[in-house]
């Protein structure tokens, strides 16, 4: 009969590949985080950007279509 005197568990990580492990990990949970905060942020400021072009696209339609023809009667003719 013989007794086996090794242990059955592989060795484990030294302190400098844990702590390294530690940092990655750290840094992955910011870089995560930081892209939950400010992926609204973003989408907000390029809703307000479509917002802002759309606007200007329309007042300058505006703006051309009412220079063409000015009508002498009707409602709003006594403001000439």
């Amino acid at each position: 009969m013989s007794v086996q005197a090794t242990s059955s568990r592989p060795g484990g990580k030294s302190a400098g590949a844990a702590g390294l492990g530690a940092l990655m990990q750290l840094g992955v949970f910011l870089v995560v985080v930081v892209a939950f905060l400010v992926a609204p942020l973003l989408a907000l400021a390029i809703a307000f950007l479509v917002y802002t072009v759309m606007r200007a696209r329309g007042e300058a339609k505006r703006r051309s279509a009412g220079s063409a023809e000015v009508p002498t009667t009707g409602f709003g003719s006594g403001a000439q």
